[in-house]
């Protein structure tokens, strides 16, 4: 399972470039993503309460659902 996640820290911007430039990526080196995690969010906000750390623990225990 591969995951793509984008973090943008105020609602003024956008994660649309950032994933352009990640399906640019994945294109050119045969990378499928399999699911998206976008979120807006603090870079200060404790890992635990974003959508990243939520991602590292399931990846962790090996649990494959939606964030």
């Amino acid at each position: 399972m591969i995951y793509a996640y984008i973090r943008v820290s105020t609602d003024k911007q956008t994660v649309e470039n950032q994933r352009y430039v990640i399906e640019e990526y994945c294109k050119t080196y045969g990378i499928v993503i399999d699911e998206w995690v976008r979120e807006v969010v603090s870079g200060k906000k404790a890992s635990d309460d974003k959508k990243l750390g939520k991602l590292l623990k399931r990846i962790k225990n090996g649990i494959h659902l939606s964030v």
